[in-house]
């Protein structure tokens, strides 16, 4: 019995990938609609094929970039952005960006060429998925990661797959 309410206690994470912005910014309105406040999500997408630099425009394109994550994931939310020298540009936006940025001997973990990869493995994604994931990313996709309780989880990837 006591195992039981332990397992109940722990959350964990789902990912679902998304090719087009329309249908992850669907996926999002309708996951802030269904769920309760405990779920987190965090989203990861390619900002740029190349490693961007800070010209103006560059600049422009990211601050109008975390703008609209947190108008969609919510004023509290955290975003960065990091270069990954196997896939290009990439950005963080909601709760897992502090281990996307986190600092390891002055280079953030997204942007070591493995970081990304053994991120995701360490969500506990098996090889299979976070090989698919990453190719994803860098076919200019996005990932929707999703944390919370299993039933809650499971609620909502019944919702993802509902969508059309």
């Amino acid at each position: 019995m006591k195992k039981e309410i332990e397992n109940k206690k722990q959350k964990s994470f789902f990912i679902k990938s998304f090719n087009e912005l329309w249908r992850l910014k669907k996926a999002i309105q309708e996951i802030r609609v269904n769920a309760t406040t405990g779920l987190q999500l965090s989203v990861l997408g390619k900002f740029s094929k190349e490693c961007v630099s800070n010209d103006s425009e560059a600049l422009k394109a990211k601050k109008e970039l975390k703008r609209y994550w947190k108008r969609s994931l919510g004023p509290a939310s955290d975003f960065g952005i990091f270069c990954n020298p196997e896939i290009g540009t990439l950005f963080i936006a909601g709760s897992l960006v502090s281990q996307f940025l986190h600092d390891l001997d002055g280079k953030m973990l997204g942007e070591m060429p493995s970081g990304p990869y053994g991120i995701l493995r360490g969500l506990g994604t098996t090889e299979k998925d976070t090989t698919n994931y990453i190719k994803d990313l860098d076919g200019s996709g996005y990932l929707l990661i999703l944390r919370g309780y299993d039933a809650e989880l499971d609620r909502t990837e019944a919702l993802l797959k509902s969508l059309k």
